[in-house]
């Protein structure tokens, strides 16, 4: 194994510019959810100048490519996301993003670039791999609809596999740093729309009116008991209003008001609790406002959990790439959502997080903001711990 490990180290050098090219590249020409055209044309350039073959599969947009077709007995899958989001960058970055209004400030240009290094890697050393290799680059992340498109094309019954595993930058963790976790990883996302009916009039006589602005107000103050007062205070949830919508003039009281959020929930009992809470409180108090309301409760994808046995491969193949202080463990999940939970209810999986904070302060800016700055080194770290973590099963 110490050959193998010195081949993984030529073979990471040999091809990192290559790599932080093609990053900047994807970087420059970000495409929308469903939209990544572009993306998915070069992803499949790329993978087919490797000697990869396309699975058999159908997608609207991304792509799916496998590394020994015929060595099926044992097989493993990394999955990246493709597509960006509707924000404006504003990095001033030489390489920022040539789409108006349209960035990867979630880092996927990343996680593309670190499972293209990664399969350009075993590409290499594909004769000395005792198994197949799958490489799922999704669509739709951002929107949550990518991870059920390729689950439903059939990707799982036609190419059998023991595990999966995802990727995604962190600006919490350091560059050239991965983080790990047991347990809860990332939470269940929910969306709530809630519509409040009162009896329209004019502003200057509020009480001839039922008012579902201020029905609407008092419904989002109360919401925040739930947190308050019904999640047990050594668990995690988030429920937070980010649109409310009311009448077309500051002199009219509306027929009707909305509003629009998020739920965030790591725990079944919980996320099932706060949905019963949420509908109780606001229909409760609309009539007690003389107003009445319905709750539109949709559930999106679930807490992504992993696997104990899959995330001590991914420990393990950290150490051996990165040396011992190249893992972090993280103490606490994210209140972000992945759709990659929704492949861990068809086979063992897990996450890892590749850290992309340095010195600069940019780098230290949440995801999905237009500043954020990236440090390139994660591309590095993702395709070289990825890689041994295919070689450390594989042979």
């Amino acid at each position: 194994m110490a050959a193998m490990t010195e081949k993984l180290q030529k073979l990471a050098e040999q091809h990192q510019e290559e790599m932080i090219t093609i990053r900047r590249r994807l970087h420059e020409n970000p495409e929308l959810s469903m939209k990544e055209e572009q993306t998915t044309a070069f992803i499949k350039e790329q993978c087919r100048e490797y000697g990869l073959k396309e699975a058999d599969v159908e997608l609207e947009s991304g792509a799916v490519f496998l590394l020994n077709p015929e060595k099926a007995e044992k097989s493993i899958i990394f999955r990246a996301d493709i597509d960006a989001l509707p924000v404006k960058e504003s990095t001033g970055l030489p390489f920022s993003s040539k789409a108006s209004g349209v960035c990867h400030s979630c880092g996927h240009d990343i996680h593309t670039t670190a499972l293209l290094f990664c399969a350009r890697i075993l590409s290499c050393i594909r004769e000395e791999l005792d198994g197949r290799v799958i490489f799922i680059f999704q669509p739709a992340e951002e929107v949550g609809k990518g991870a059920n498109m390729v689950i439903k094309s059939g990707l799982f019954e036609k190419y059998p596999s023991q595990m999966i595993i995802g990727i995604h930058t962190w600006p919490e963790t350091p560059a050239g740093n991965i983080g790990i976790r047991r347990g809860p990883f990332m939470a269940a996302s929910d969306r709530l729309h809630i519509t409040v009916r009162g009896k329209g009039g004019h502003g200057a006589h509020p009480h001839k009116s039922v008012d579902p602005v201020l029905t609407a107000a008092y419904i989002l103050t109360q919401l925040q008991s739930v947190i308050s007062r019904n999640v047990p205070p050594l668990q995690s949830a988030v429920i937070t209003i980010g649109r409310i919508t009311g009448g077309p003039a500051a002199n009219v009281i509306p027929d009707e008001a909305s509003m629009e959020g998020t739920v965030r929930t790591f725990l079944p009992e919980i996320r099932d609790m706060i949905e019963q809470r949420v509908t109780e409180i606001a229909t409760h108090v609309a009539a007690s406002m003389g107003a009445d309301c319905t709750v539109d409760y949709h559930r999106g994808g679930q807490a992504v959990i992993g696997d104990d046995q899959v995330v001590a491969r991914i420990e393990q193949a950290g150490r051996e790439e990165l040396g011992e202080d190249g893992v972090t463990y993280l103490e606490t999940p994210s209140m972000g959502s992945e759709d990659f939970s929704n492949y861990l209810s068809v086979l063992p999986g897990a996450m890892l997080r590749l850290g992309t904070s340095n010195e600069i302060p940019e780098s230290h800016f949440p995801l999905h903001n237009g500043k954020t700055i990236f440090d390139e080194r994660a591309v590095i770290v993702g395709g070289r711990v990825l890689s041994r973590i295919a070689v450390d099963y594989l042979m």
